[in-house]
């Protein structure tokens, strides 16, 4: 008969009475220097509060506008819808969209474009700078000090070292995960949203609107190149056809004249497989020509529309947003201690150590 088989027990193992004896001497060692941890917490409390304190309330500027992604009387359908004929291909107006929002190409144009924020009309970038009093911080910096700009300073690709280097830094401070900027959307509906956020609420309604209309004025722009591109290309084509059909007609009429009259049975078969390439060329030369004017129609709206369709527009008064006080000065008590009595049972730890 098998004999049970005794359990071995680790001596390293700890037991629930061990543990509760290291969970009293923590409490014990807590209750002990409970003046120094609360102390600690308080000036963490404080360094919270002061933290809290000292950000001033931002406002968030919100506007939501809808792309329209197809249907016979969109613009960006049309277009896309006629592209494929000479091999061109339409794309997401949405996709487009958001990914032009936080395009150096858009915001880099808003930075140089003129706003009125309160009484002062200035370039955006200028509003922002003075805003933020970046000259003072910049004062450091012998290059971005010196950057000064004019409403004559409207390409980047000329700008002089400092405006260069103060352009970029701005431009950073507006796209990006940490920027000012920032965008949402919803596939779905089409809609975007469109944020912006700073401590001077005019402002940041004021960038809302330059950058939606320089969005707009983006995606008519593309609008307006596309079509003319493709009227070019198709004008080319028409060309094209049109001058084989003259080729043809001009035969047509040479096998006549050489004939008098009189048609051989070779002649009678030339002169069918010219007439059946005329009847195809006109064909060909008809629908060339009803494409290339509906193309001509919509490159002459394709100023005047847009694939965006604005729904709602920040105004004021916009609710600020600030930091809780309470939540922080929370935070820091809590960090405060924690790591204070961490510390102390890390010394302690220590000393056993050594006395060992």
């Amino acid at each position: 008969m098998d004999q049970p088989k005794e359990i071995q027990v680790n001596e390293d193992e700890i037991s629930l009475k061990d543990l509760i004896k290291i969970v009293q001497s923590w409490f014990g060692l807590l209750w002990k220097n409970i003046i120094l941890i609360a102390f600690i917490g308080g000036l963490g409390a404080s360094a919270g509060f002061y933290f809290a304190y000292s950000h001033k309330p931002v406002f968030k500027a919100e506007s939501r506008f809808i792309v329209k992604e197809g249907g016979p009387s969109g613009l960006a359908s049309s277009l896309g819808s006629l592209g494929s004929l000479i091999g061109g291909s339409g794309g997401s107006s949405l996709d487009k969209t958001v990914a032009v929002i936080g395009s150096e190409k858009v915001i880099g144009k808003v930075l140089l474009t003129s706003a009125t924020i309160g009484d002062t009309n200035d370039l955006v970038i200028n509003h922002y700078i003075r805003l933020g009093k970046l000259t003072e911080k910049w004062s450091k910096d012998i290059v971005l000090v010196k950057a000064k700009f004019t409403v004559a300073d409207t390409i980047p690709e000329v700008f002089n070292f400092p405006q260069r280097k103060a352009f970029k830094a701005v431009l950073a401070s507006f796209i990006g995960e940490k920027g000012i900027v920032s965008k949402s959307f919803d596939k779905k509906s089409g809609i975007v949203s469109l944020d912006v956020t700073h401590a001077d609420e005019d402002f940041a309604i004021e960038l809302n609107r330059v950058i939606y209309n320089e969005l707009k004025s983006f995606f008519q722009d593309q609008a307006s190149e596309s079509a003319n591109m493709n009227v070019a290309i198709l004008t080319k084509k028409v060309d094209s056809i049109q001058g084989e059909l003259n080729s043809v007609r001009r035969q047509l009429a040479r096998r006549t004249d050489q004939s008098m009259g009189i048609f051989l049975n070779e002649d009678k078969v030339d002169l069918k497989s010219l007439a059946v390439k005329e009847q195809i060329l006109l064909t060909m030369y008809g629908e060339a020509q009803k494409n290339l004017e509906t193309f001509l129609f919509m490159g002459q709206t394709a100023s005047s529309s847009t694939a965006l369709n604005l729904l709602d527009v920040p105004y004021s008064p916009l609710t600020p947003t600030s930091k809780s006080k309470i939540l922080y000065s929370g935070l820091g008590f809590f960090l405060a201690s924690f790591f204070t009595f961490g510390f102390i049972l890390i010394r302690r730890w220590y000393k056993n150590l050594m006395a060992s």
